[in-house]
């Protein structure tokens, strides 16, 4: 029997970019689960992604890779609450990076600036322009201003001519995400799942497949398997028609 593994982004796949998802979906998504292998791989801290996807979802995982892959969260299904940390890496920014970041907001043309531009998570940085505490109204207006000035697509292409040795992709609909090279989403194939037989069929979900978001490692991984599939959605209502389609 052909062993079927998938992967779901979260954020803009599962989700709306930061917010819990819809009842009528996570009803859908609860009930797809059920007797299938499944994996979330997200930008996101795992606290967070519990409270945007609900205790009864998360329990049905059978692991959770947060922050970019950076952590990975094994469920062990033979007891309440038996998630188990199989590893977390570290990531220590450089000084002169986080300077940097405060100069990049700084000089932004933007003028909604909201504070908290960049927050650690494990392994990895997440920054935006404007900011932590952005509302979600305010996070919306940001996210057009970028689709059309393609902001996150001119600081991504200053900061790694800076920095050889750091990677800066597109996360969610406001931010960008900083990691040391080859610590992408793409490490938990590597990590977690090999060795894998070649056969084997899997399938990842996501919003960000293209460079340089933040899903396009993975998905360039996944290609490598013959049975190897990625999906690109631009929401969880296109999320939720795929889970009907014969794909599935």
């Amino acid at each position: 029997m052909t062993r079927e593994i998938f992967l779901f982004d979260v954020d803009g796949t599962l989700t709306p970019p930061k917010q819990k998802a819809a009842p009528e979906f996570l009803e859908q998504f609860s009930d797809w689960l059920v007797d299938r292998e499944v994996y979330l791989v997200s930008g996101g801290s795992f606290p967070r992604l519990l409270d945007q996807l609900g205790v009864d979802v998360m329990n049905k995982m059978h692991g959770v890779f947060p922050c970019m892959g950076n952590a990975c969260y094994k469920n062990k299904f033979d007891e309440e609450n038996a998630w188990i940390k199989m590893y977390e890496n570290d990531f220590i920014p450089p000084v002169m990076l986080t300077r940097k970041l405060d100069s990049l907001v700084a000089e932004s043309p933007y003028s909604t600036k909201t504070g908290n531009h960049y927050e650690n998570r494990a392994g990895m940085i997440n920054f935006s322009i404007v900011g932590g505490k952005a509302s979600q109204e305010q996070r919306k207006k940001y996210a057009a201003y970028d689709a059309e000035h393609k902001e996150r697509d001119k600081i991504i292409k200053k900061l790694r001519k800076a920095y050889s040795k750091i990677d800066f992709v597109i996360g969610g609909a406001v931010s960008i995400d900083i990691f040391p090279q080859g610590n992408d989403k793409s490490q938990i194939i590597k990590r977690y799942f090999k060795p894998l037989p070649r056969n084997v069929k899997i399938t990842f979900i996501g919003d960000r497949v293209k460079p340089p978001g933040n899903d396009y490692a993975l998905a360039k991984a996944v290609s490598k398997y013959k049975n190897g599939q990625t999906h690109e959605v631009e929401s969880w209502e296109d999320t939720a028609k795929l889970l009907k389609s014969s794909d599935f």
